[in-house]
C-alpha cells in the first residue's frame, strides 16, 4: 500500500480528522474502496470510472486522496446548483477537517456573471426595452443595485432571478455578442475576474457544459486550465455523454434566434439609427423562429426529437418545413446585408455581423447539406415552444478518447457517478466515451452501503393494462390515488413523458374533486419550477403526490419520510425512432452487437436505476417502489432490469401492498410518538 493510500485509510478511520470533525461520519468499506482506487488512479496517472451507490459518500471519497496528493486539479460537476454546493459546502469541510490549505476557484460559464456593460445599456440606453416597460425597468435597476455590491458578479446571489426570468439575456453576455478587450466596462469585467482567479488556482470548480466549450468552442478563454491540472475529477459522469454531443456539432434553435433579434432591436438602432429597419429586420428573425416553433408535427419522443435525414424531420409537413427554412434562411440574409453595410459605426454592430453570419453559414449547411456518415441530423421541439436542431456525432467518444490516450501516464481521470453500468466494466458508460478501448482505464462499482432489503420493497401491479394501451395511464392514476390516499401523501410519480405526466395529473386532480378519494394536494411538473414543486413537496402540510418526468428522475433528494411511495409508470425505455439511439444501434449492429440488447435495454436499465434512487436516501428511509410495467417480470429482458435495482423485498399483490402502507403509516407514528416522548 503506497503512502498515499496510508494517508487516506488514517483520514477515514474511525479515531481519524474526518470523524473528529463530523461527528456522524462512519467509516464504510464502499467510500475506503472508492479513495483507494482514486488514489492509485492519481498515482499511477490512469484514469477509472466509479460507480458509487448511494449513501457511499463519493465526493469526500475523492476530495480526500485528491487533498493529501497535493495535485492540482480541475473538478466538473453537472449543474451549478452542485458547483455551488462543491465549492461552498463538500471541499471547505474536508479541508478544515484535514489542516491542508489549497486555493479553490469557482467557474461558471459567462452567461452565470452580470455584464455591467449590456445591464447599463439595457438600463439606459436609449434603444432599451427597458424605458418602455416599467417592469422590466423596475427589475434592472434592482439588479444594478445589487451588481455594485456584489464582488463576484454572480447571478446564483439573486435568488428572484431564476434561469427563466426575462431579464436575464439583458444582464449577462454570450460568446457572440461579448465586445472582449473593446468594452467600456472591461476592466471591471466578472467574467474575467472569475477566469483569472481561476488561472491562479490549484483547484477550479467548473461544469461539464464549460468544459465542453473549453475544449471545443475555446469559449471561457482558460485553455490552459487542462494542461496545468494533474488531476480530472467528473462527479455525475453519466450527463458527460449526452451533455458533450452538441458541443462536437453544429446546432442552431430558439435561444439563439431570440438572442439575436434582441440585439438587433437594441443595438441596430443606438449605432446606426434611421440607416436600416432594425425593428423590421429583429420582428422577420423573431417570427421565423416562432413559425418553426409552431410546425405541425407527429408526437415525438423523448425530449421530441425527429431524425432529420432527407430535406425535412421526419414527423413533419416537407412542404412547410421547407417554407420555414427559407423564411429563416431571408431573415437572417436580411439582417446579414444591413449588418454589413452598417458594421464600422460601432463595435457592437461589429460583433452582430460576425454574429449572424456565422449562425447563417450554420442554417445553411445543415439545411442544405446531407449530414456525414458518422453524424446524426434531427430537430428537437421542447417546452414553451422552443425548438433547436443539431448535427452531431452520436456520443461524445472523439474528444474523450484522445484526451485520455494522449495525457496517459501524466494526467489522471477520475469519473464517479451513481448510475456507470450494469456490468463491471461499466460499458454503458465506457462505451460512450471511447473509453473501453483504452489499455490504461480501471472501473469499480460500490453498491450502496444501505439495506434495501430492508428498506425497501417493490411492487410490480399484475392487473394494470398493458403499457401502450391508453387506458394504462388512468388505471395507474385510480391505484395511485388509492395507494397515496392510505399512506397519507408522501408520493412521487416519475413518467417516461411529459405528457403522461400531464394526463396523469390531471386524472388525479379529477379524481380529488370528484371525492372518489381523500384530499390530496397534486402537484405537477409545468406549474411550477422544479424547485419550487420540491419545496412545496417537502414542507406540504397537506397529504400531496408530486407527478413529474424528464429532470426529475436524477437530481432529486427527499429524505426523511417526505417521500416513502414513489411509483414509475413505464419501463423507461427511450423512443425507437430516436434519432441518436438509432444511430447507436446501427453503429453497434455493425460490429456485430445487438442494437436492442446493447442499447436500448443498457440505456433503459440505467434510466430506471437513477429513477428508482430518488427513493432510499439515508440510513433510516423506508419506502415502496412501484413499477407499473408488468414486461418487468413477464418479459425475459425483465431480469436485466431487475439485476440493475438494489435488491429489495417483493410484494406479491394488493394485499401486501396495502399491508406494506400501513406497516409505513403505523412506524412513522411510533416514531413520531417516541419524539415526542
Amino acid at each position: 500500500m503506497s503512502a498515499l493510500e496510508n494517508g487516506v485509510a488514517a483520514a477515514f478511520a474511525a479515531d481519524g480528522p474526518l470523524a473528529r470533525a463530523h461527528g456522524s461520519l462512519r467509516p464504510r468499506q464502499g467510500q475506503l474502496d472508492m479513495a483507494a482506487a482514486v488514489s492509485r488512479a492519481i498515482e499511477d496517472g490512469h484514469g477509472l470510472a466509479v460507480e458509487a451507490g448511494t449513501g457511499v459518500g463519493k465526493t469526500f471519497a475523492y476530495l480526500v486522496p485528491l487533498l493529501l496528493s497535493g495535485r492540482s486539479a480541475l473538478l466538473s460537476t453537472a449543474t451549478q446548483a452542485l458547483q455551488d454546493q462543491l465549492f461552498t459546502r463538500d471541499i471547505p469541510a474536508v479541508i478544515r477537517a484535514l489542516g491542508l490549505p489549497v486555493r479553490v476557484a469557482l467557474l461558471k460559464g459567462r452567461s452565470s456573471y452580470v455584464c455591467l456593460h449590456r445591464l447599463e445599456q439595457a438600463l439606459h440606453g436609449p434603444a432599451s426595452v427597458g424605458l418602455r416597460d416599467p417592469a422590466i425597468t423596475a427589475g434592472l435597476a434592482q439588479v444594478l443595485s445589487w451588481a455594485n455590491r456584489s464582488r463576484s458578479g454572480d447571478l446564483a446571489e439573486l435568488e428572484a432571478l431564476d434561469e427563466r426570468s426575462p431579464l436575464r439575456p439583458m444582464v449577462t453576455s454570450t460568446r457572440d455578442n461579448c465586445l472582449g478587450a473593446s468594452c467600456p466596462r472591461h476592466g471591471d469585467c466578472h467574467v474575467n475576474r472569475a477566469r483569472g482567479e481561476a488561472l491562479q488556482a490549484e483547484w477550479v470548480v467548473i461544469n461539464h457544459h464549460l468544459f465542453f466549450s473549453d475544449q471545443l468552442l475555446l469559449e471561457s478563454g482558460v485553455a490552459s486550465l487542462l494542461p496545468a491540472a494533474e488531476v480530472v475529477v467528473f462527479d455525475e459522469a453519466h450527463q458527460l455523454n449526452d451533455t458533450g454531443i452538441p458541443f462536437l456539432g453544429r446546432t442552431l434553435g430558439t435561444g439563439q434566434l431570440r438572442e439575436l433579434a434582441r440585439d438587433l432591436a437594441t443595438q441596430g438602432p443606438q449605432w446606426a439609427r434611421g440607416q436600416r429597419p432594425w425593428a423590421h429586420l429583429a420582428l422577420a428573425i423573431e417570427q421565423a423562429a416562432r413559425a418553426m416553433a409552431a410546425l405541425p408535427r407527429q408526437a415525438g419522443g423523448s425530449g421530441g426529437r425527429y431524425r432529420w435525414q432527407g430535406m425535412a424531420p421526419e414527423g413533419v409537413d416537407a412542404a412547410a418545413w421547407q417554407r420555414c427554412a427559407i423564411e429563416l434562411g431571408q431573415a437572417l440574409t436580411a439582417s446579414q446585408e444591413a449588418l454589413t453595410a452598417t458594421a464600422q459605426a460601432s463595435a457592437e454592430l461589429e460583433r452582430l455581423q460576425a454574429r449572424v453570419q456565422a449562425l447563417l453559414s450554420v442554417w445553411r449547411g445543415m439545411a442544405t447539406d446531407m449530414p456525414a456518415t458518422d453524424m446524426v441530423r434531427w430537430v428537437e421541439w421542447g417546452e414553451a415552444r422552443h425548438w433547436r436542431a443539431v448535427c452531431a456525432p452520436s456520443d461524445s467518444a472523439r474528444l474523450f478518447q484522445p484526451l485520455l490516450d494522449e495525457s496517459a501516464g501524466r494526467r489522471s481521470w477520475v469519473f464517479s457517478s451513481a448510475t456507470l453500468g450494469s456490468d463491471d466494466g461499466l460499458s454503458w458508460f465506457t462505451r460512450g466515451l471511447g473509453l473501453d478501448a483504452l489499455p490504461s482505464f480501471h472501473t469499480l462499482r460500490v453498491p450502496s452501503p444501505f439495506d434495501h432489503a430492508a428498506q425497501a420493497a417493490l411492487y410490480v401491479p399484475h392487473d394494470l393494462p398493458e403499457p401502450a394501451d391508453a387506458s394504462h395511464t388512468p388505471a395507474l392514476a385510480d391505484a395511485v390515488a388509492r395507494w397515496a390516499s392510505r399512506l397519507g401523501g408522501r408520493t412521487l410519480v416519475l413518467t417516461t413523458t411529459l405528457r403522461a405526466a400531464s394526463r396523469m395529473a390531471d386524472h388525479l386532480q379529477g379524481l380529488v374533486a370528484q371525492g372518489r378519494c381523500a384530499p390530496l394536494q397534486v402537484l405537477a411538473q409545468g406549474r411550477l419550477s422544479k424547485r419550487a414543486l420540491l419545496a412545496r413537496f417537502r414542507q406540504a402540510s397537506e397529504p400531496s403526490v408530486l407527478v413529474a418526468s424528464a429532470s426529475f428522475w436524477e437530481g432529486v433528494d427527499l429524505p426523511g419520510d417526505a417521500l416513502q411511495l414513489l411509483v414509475i409508470d413505464k419501463l423507461p425505455f427511450p423512443p425507437p425512432d430516436d434519432p441518436l439511439m438509432q444511430a447507436r444501434g446501427q453503429r453497434l449492429e455493425a460490429q456485430g452487437l445487438s442494437a436492442f440488447n446493447d442499447a436500448f435495454l443498457p440505456e433503459a436499465a440505467m434510466a430506471l436505476k437513477q429513477g428508482a434512487g430518488r427513493l432510499i436516501r439515508s440510513e433510516t428511509d423506508q419506502g415502496i417502489l412501484v413499477i407499473g410495467d408488468r414486461r418487468l417480470v413477464t418479459r425475459s429482458y425483465g431480469n436485466r432490469l431487475l439485476g440493475a435495482l438494489p435488491a429489495m423485498s417483493r410484494l406479491v399483490d394488493e394485499a401486501d401492498m396495502v399491508a406494506r402502507l400501513d406497516a409505513l403509516v403505523l412506524t412513522r407514528s411510533s416514531t413520531r410518538d417516541r419524539l415526542w416522548t
